[in-house]
């Protein structure tokens, strides 16, 4: 990319527009026009009381308490990393940095003893909604004002999206429905299929559960307390993805609130426009969705799991080179190995990154990697025969100079593999980025191995060498998505079609105690110079998986949503013209400058 280009994209990204430049900005309330409390007031009432004024929970960490927060300080501190809280605090989101760390307790990532406790970048006000009309009577409120909406179900988002300054927030956590029915009829169409009805504050947890009661199993997330629409909206990938297709692909019909205040449902009858964008290229961008109705699966009868571990046996040229070389075949295996049914994930590390993953005594050099392989309705000597093939395989030439250790497989039912634990996921309320590429067999298996030996320590290169750096393969696409029919396959980016791999590279060290605006730019920077010219050079015609991905890629476009961009802001204009939803790296977010200094988003063109 050119740098006067890349400079102009850091500027628009990230530095504040003057309201003279702005053509025209969001509502604050330092607006004359903004509403007055009895306007406030007035909506409160209209929506049958839901209205909460924002109270930052940690408020209760700071002299005076300035917000009352009803929450005790040693509660909100020990549970600053379980998702689960943050989902359950109506302001709250997994990762703070996106809304300026405005009110963090101490010893999280963010905190700073000269920061006061303030709303800042969190919203301003919430709708506590129970119905769909108070969603539609909030959502045009705030449209016709002129204020920005941003919506919430559970604050589980890598990319920022569910947090905005001067907002309403939607939060949509008591749509919590789920209702199984055995033969629903599919519009368009004489077919029924098996689903499940849920209301769009759900997350995985609940909706496996229901499910698994009625021995059916669901296409979606791993962890428990990830929400439906921010998984399902931007296509989705789980446990089954790679048998079945995405999450998105399961949809059968939505229920949307638009930005205007319309309820519309969308399907193969009615709204295909609308239908087939929130399909994979929709979250929290076209509306609030309150409803899905999403296909079920037959359940696996058995899950079998095993794992390998390797890593550099000296601190020698010879030892680091075979990690390197091992890690290039085991990863150039995995399109075979999917093919044959079987999924997981393989994980590279490198410093100290494998001291703690592998709990190594030291850091070694090169690549460590520890390799889980999932089959479903198969057998543990299937999976021995896996395991020790792919043994032979990878230290084929490198035994002498490589540690590898295989763990025998065992198998289990498929509930107890998957039985939601709400309080397993406790990477919120921390600071990081990351970057992600959707790879194929052409970029793992048909490269030459010294190529791809190449791209692999290129990728795995860290900004702070010593911390070292991870390097993850998500065997989550291959034959399911690529089998999905085109009927079902909305606007998901299409590389997801030809795709094994859902790769997420780390490495940026992201100043967590610093101005969140000039870490956020500084990481971003750092993997625009030193990772994504990787990816563009590997593969330069995927893209890559937006929930976990780079939002300040300057080649968003093309990486998130491929062909369909053109179509998608066609649509984004019809169901949002006024850009009352905007989520970095968003349909149409190049059209405005969110700033998190001053708060303002405001149109650049």
């Amino acid at each position: 990319m050119h740098p006067i280009a890349l400079q102009l994209f850091y500027l628009f990204t990230f530095a504040a527009i003057s309201p003279v430049l702005a053509a025209y900005c969001k509502l604050s309330p330092s607006d004359k026009s903004w509403p007055s409390p009895e306007e406030w007031s007035g909506l409160n009432k209209s929506i049958e009381g839901t209205l909460l004024r924002t109270i930052p929970v940690a408020s209760s960490c700071y002299p005076g308490n300035p917000f009352d927060s009803p929450y005790n300080c040693s509660d909100v501190t020990k549970h600053w990393s379980y998702a689960a809280y943050h989902s359950a605090w109506p302001e709250s989101t997994d990762y703070s940095i996106y809304s300026n760390n405005s009110c963090v307790p101490p010893g999280a990532d963010g905190y700073s003893k000269e920061k006061r406790c303030s709303i800042d970048g969190l919203p301003q006000y919430i709708v506590n909604a129970t119905t769909e009309n108070q969603v539609s009577t909030a959502m045009a409120w705030a449209y016709r004002k002129g204020i920005r909406t941003v919506i919430k179900s559970t604050g589980h988002d890598l990319g920022g999206r569910s947090t905005g300054a001067y907002a309403i927030s939607i939060w949509t956590h008591n749509f919590n429905q789920i209702q199984h029915l055995l033969a629903w009829r599919v519009p368009g169409s004489n077919e029924t299929a098996d689903v499940v009805v849920a209301g769009g504050g759900n997350n995985w947890g609940s909706v496996g559960t229901v499910a698994h009661q009625v021995k059916r199993t669901v296409v979606g997330g791993e962890d428990a307390t990830v929400g439906l629409g921010g998984l399902i909206l931007n296509g989705g990938h789980g446990l089954l993805s790679s048998h079945y297709g995405l999450a998105s692909d399961q949809v059968l019909q939505v229920t949307v609130i638009t930005t205007d205040g319309r309820r519309l449902v969308a399907n193969d009858e009615e709204n295909q426009d609308l239908f087939w964008a929130v399909r994979g290229a929709g979250g929290g961008q076209f509306g609030v969705v309150t409803e899905f109705i999403l296909k079920t699966h037959p359940v696996p009868a058995s899950v079998v799991t095993g794992s390998l571990t390797f890593y550099p046996r000296h601190k020698s040229n010879e030892s680091e080179n075979a990690s390197w070389a091992a890690l290039a075949e085991t990863v150039a295996q995995i399109p075979d190995l999917m093919d044959t049914g079987i999924t997981g994930t393989v994980t590279s590390v490198t410093g100290e990154q494998a001291v703690s993953l592998l709990g190594l005594s030291e850091a070694v050099p090169g690549a460590a990697v520890f390799v889980s392989l999932t089959s479903y309705n198969s057998t543990t000597e299937s999976m021995n025969a896996t395991l020790h093939e792919l043994e032979s395989q990878i230290t084929e030439g490198h035994h002498p100079h490589l540690n590898l250790t295989l763990t025998p497989p065992t198998s289990q039912s498929y509930w107890s593999f998957t039985k939601p634990n709400y309080l397993a996921s406790q990477s919120a309320g921390s600071t990081s980025l990351l970057t992600s590429r959707l790879l194929g067999r052409p970029e793992l298996f048909s490269l030459k191995r010294e190529n791809l030996i190449d791209y692999l320590q290129q990728i795995s290169v860290a900004q702070d060498t010593e911390k070292g750096s991870m390097l993850l393969f998500g065997m989550q696409a291959g034959l399911g998505p690529a089998n999905v029919p085109e009927k079902r396959r909305g606007s998901v980016l299409p590389a997801w079609r030809t795709a094994y791999a859902h790769v997420m590279a780390y490495g940026a060290s992201v100043n967590a105690t610093g101005d969140p605006r000039q870490a956020l730019a500084a990481g971003a920077q750092w993997y625009e110079t030193v990772k994504e010219p990787v990816w563009r050079n590997w593969a330069p015609s995927s893209g890559a998986y937006m929930n976990e991905g780079n939002p300040f890629t300057s080649t968003w476009k093309h990486d998130f949503y491929g062909e369909n961009y053109d179509r998608l802001l066609e649509t984004k204009l019809k169901y949002d013209p006024t850009g009352s939803i905007f989520v970095w790296s968003g349909i149409g977010s190049d059209m405005w400058n969110y700033d998190l200094h001053s708060g303002l988003l405001c149109r650049v063109d």
